[in-house]
């Protein structure tokens, strides 16, 4: 009996491959040193990073019954259009959630620290203006999280327990009832930016969430408060983001993900002043790697066996 062919599109952690392989044939350009290229026609599964599949990509792929998302992020799969083929998506909710939350926090505590710039003193030889480093100190600080998810409700209680911050929380699809975190939460967005010293996004990109953080809703911020974005880079209007850093409204921007990656080098915020910016890496820990890697594969293997997956994106292809 032929075993089902999955395809792979970019690299992943060992371990997830060792169960694709004990169930499937594997291609995987990559292990070659080859770039992606197109989903092969013969192929029953795909299991995709940021890989785009599109409708023109599904059409060209037939046999496909399944798309395993490695990680949470589900705007570069068209989740309609393989419903529409009765295609399954799967993907891993929780599996990086404390990885971003902590990479959110690591640039909320780089900027406060002014680690990035005290660091480039050092190094070229000017320890002694070390009284220009100062810190800002985060306990009582306010930190405005949109989007109290997976991610957002890790980062609310480490930011609360841990760093003794004040947290808002705007999130109408929170069920408020059933939240028992430290976050206090607000009713428009506008009280959230009016009064947080700190702004972290944690939302999916959708067309309520798109350019979310823009010219009007920057001017709402308080002057001199911090942006963190580790959710989508569409999220956040980046040219008016290195405005407000240019003009000092902005004290400082966290930022890990963009509307296009990779950014070019001419992209406005690489030019702004008081960043740090790294390229959307905020769920790549050891443990994150290893558990996308391995639930994704055990997403696609149930599906190819006729089991219903754990984490289905459109549980409807199965009823």
């Amino acid at each position: 009996m032929n075993r089902p062919i999955v395809f792979v599109s970019e690299p992943i952690a060992a371990a997830g491959m060792d169960i694709l392989a004990e169930h499937c044939e594997i291609i995987a350009p990559w292990q070659q040193g080859d770039k992606a290229g197109e989903i092969p026609p013969q192929a029953d599964a795909a299991l995709v990073r940021i890989y785009t599949v599109d409708d023109s990509r599904l059409d060209a792929a037939p046999n496909l019954r399944v798309i395993g998302k490695h990680g949470v992020g589900l705007d570069n799969i068209d989740i309609d259009a393989a419903t529409q083929r009765t295609i399954a998506v799967v993907w891993t909710p929780e599996a990086n959630a404390d990885a971003v939350a902590q990479h959110a926090l690591s640039l909320l505590l780089g900027l406060s620290n002014r680690i990035k710039t005290a660091d480039a003193a050092l190094r070229q030889g000017h320890f002694n203006d070390r009284m220009q480093f100062s810190s800002l100190e985060l306990t009582g600080r306010t930190l405005g999280i949109i989007g109290l998810g997976r991610i957002g409700s890790r980062v609310a209680k480490k930011a609360a327990l841990g760093l003794d911050m004040d947290v808002l929380a705007y999130d109408p699809y929170v069920e408020r009832t059933t939240y028992s975190g430290p976050a206090a939460f607000v009713d428009e967005l506008e009280d959230l930016l009016a009064r947080a010293d700190f702004v972290t996004l944690h939302v999916p990109l959708t067309d309520e969430t798109r350019d979310m953080i823009n010219t009007g809703r920057i001017a709402q911020m308080k002057n001199g408060a911090y942006l963190i974005n580790t959710s989508r880079g569409a999220a956040v209007d980046e040219a008016a983001v290195a405005t407000a850093l240019q003009s000092g409204h902005l004290a400082g921007a966290g930022i890990d993900v963009f509307a296009t990656e990779p950014p070019h080098l001419e992209h406005p915020l690489q030019k702004a002043p008081n960043t740090l910016l790294t390229p959307h890496v905020a769920g790549l820990s050891d443990r994150a790697l290893v558990q996308v890697a391995t639930q994704a594969a055990e997403g696609i293997v149930d599906v190819l066996q006729g089991r219903r997956p754990q984490n289905p994106v459109n549980p409807n292809v199965f009823d």
